[in-house]
């Protein structure tokens, strides 16, 4: 008889604790989401910015084919398009040493924001290299 009254009370503390534990494990899903999307957009900026610095000019369609191939390869690694922004910033007319800098945001709907109304999350990198003289 003992027992009985025991098995409800176990039920009971499940249903307590429970919705705190998935909310806890969503959360730590979300988190292993920003952190993979972090490292693909810092290895796609890279990737932009090596190939930008080895341009022997940099011209408006240059800067269009930087930000071209850093979302292509970004888009390839499975960012959606559409939540991706890109950015070039480096000086015209290209001198050796001088820095190009490329930068890339993302729009993340996290899990546990969605279940409470709330907006995506924006998770950014960037890097920057120095143009190399000669184009090489």
């Amino acid at each position: 008889m003992l027992l009985r009254r025991h098995t409800g009370q176990a039920a009971a503390e499940l249903a307590l604790v429970l919705p705190v534990l998935l909310l806890i494990a969503l959360g730590c899903l979300d988190l292993g989401r920003a952190f993979s999307i972090w490292l693909t957009l810092a290895n796609g900026t890279r990737e932009g910015a090596r190939y930008g610095c080895t341009l022997s000019s940099l011209s408006e369609s240059d800067r269009r084919r930087i930000v071209e191939r850093t979302e292509a390869d970004l888009v390839s690694q499975g960012l959606r398009r559409e939540d991706l922004r890109i950015e070039v910033s480096a000086p015209m007319g290209m001198t050796g040493a001088a820095p190009i800098r490329v930068r890339a945001s993302y729009s993340l709907p996290l899990v546990t924001l969605y279940l409470f109304g709330g907006k995506p999350v924006g998770i950014s990198a960037e890097n920057e290299m120095a143009i190399l003289p000669g184009g090489s």
